[in-house]
């Protein structure tokens, strides 16, 4: 089974009631990405800091997150100041990483601006921080974790 491919357009950019951004997108695109997103992630591990497998630049996984990006830079909620997200390295280098969240929309309240019964729907929430790599790494340009 191959997922779909997420356009720009399918991309809704919100902020919760904090002020934090979301990247809002279809239930059958997040489903796989936040399987992608726990790839090489012991399920027992606790805490925050724990960094997916390296996704290759030409596969399902880094492309969603490139396109994810570019949908967040297209919105007017970036052009109010895209470095506090995180993706101003992206703009300008094609690399960088997220500092929000991404959800599938049954996990996201519109009207609370808020998770929808995060336990039940844990399956939308994509883990960590989406990131793309730089040229500059060891890892290859336009590896992606999370």
């Amino acid at each position: 089974m191959t997922a779909p491919t997420l356009t720009t357009d399918d991309v809704t950019v919100t902020t919760d009631h904090a002020g934090r951004p979301y990247a809002v997108i279809l239930d059958a695109i997040a489903r796989p990405l936040t399987i992608a997103s726990l790839k090489g992630i012991d399920p027992k591990a606790r805490g925050i800091f724990f960094e997916s497998d390296p996704h290759p630049a030409d596969s399902w996984a880094a492309t969603t997150v490139r396109t994810i990006f570019e949908g967040l830079l297209a919105s007017p909620l970036a052009h109010e100041d895209v470095h506090t997200w995180g993706l101003g390295q992206y703009r300008e280098f094609g690399a960088g990483t997220f500092y929000g969240f991404i959800v599938g929309e049954s996990g996201w309240d519109p009207e609370a601006r808020w998770w929808r019964d995060q336990e039940r729907t844990s399956d939308l929430c994509i883990r960590g921080t989406a990131s793309i790599a730089p040229a500059c790494r060891r890892a290859l340009a336009g590896t992606c974790t999370f």
